[in-house]
């Protein structure tokens, strides 16, 4: 009779009602008015993160550094736009592009740029959703690991059966090697017998009881 699966249909329990779980974990962010401004102020966190790391993944970087590599290099200016200069920087001491810096973009800036805030109930929605799939995730993980340690506890099937056939094969062999040593033993006794047969001879016949077999 095969046994039935306990433990695996625990773990299926298990995991569907922690699906439940992570719905009144969400349903608490919204009602529950302390968690709801936690939810609210960690899923803005969350938004920041997610969007600095997918405009990360879009961001160019080659593409920018050629740009500004191109914004910086020297530029052969003709005749009228340095006449042009010289009038605004006798007029107001500088030009627009001296006092108005071209500068490039700094390579780490995209980790301190500050994204438009979601709503307060999508940031709720997003930190629930985050904290709900976190959930699930590690009721199962747990399970997982539990089973693992579970099955490692338990002795190897296949190994207790190749131990056993071992067993067999070794009990096998004592019992020929203990058979081939009794028929040894059998056969010399019949020898000894037949031996000392024919040194017995007959009173009358003066002949070995057992005659000596012909080569």
């Amino acid at each position: 009779m095969v046994a039935l699966p306990l433990f695996k249909l625990a773990s299926l329990f298990v995991r569907h009602v922690s699906k439940y779980g992570a719905d009144r974990i969400k349903l608490q962010a919204h009602e529950h008015p302390g968690f709801r401004h936690f939810a609210a102020r960690y899923g803005q966190m969350i938004h920041q993160l997610n969007m600095r790391i997918s405009v990360a993944l879009l961001r160019n970087t080659d593409a920018e550094i050629k740009a500004k590599e191109k914004a910086e290099a020297p530029t052969v200016k003709t005749k009228e736009q340095v006449t042009r200069e010289e009038e605004l920087r006798a007029k107001y001491g500088t030009t627009p592009k001296e006092s108005h810096p071209v500068r490039g973009v700094p390579a780490g800036s995209i980790w301190r740029r500050k994204f438009r805030a979601l709503p307060e109930a999508k940031a709720v929605d997003l930190f629930a959703d985050v904290i709900g799939d976190a959930f699930i995730l590690v009721v199962a993980g747990t399970l997982i690991v539990y089973e693992y340690y579970r099955s490692s506890q338990k002795p190897d099937a296949t190994a207790e059966k190749l131990k056993e056939l071992d067993q067999r094969l070794k009990e096998l062999k004592q019992r020929e090697e203990e058979m081939a040593e009794a028929e040894r033993e059998q056969r010399t006794r019949v020898e000894t017998i037949e031996a000392a047969l024919r040194a017995f001879k007959d009173p009358k016949t003066k002949q070995p009881i057992l005659a000596t077999p012909t080569p």
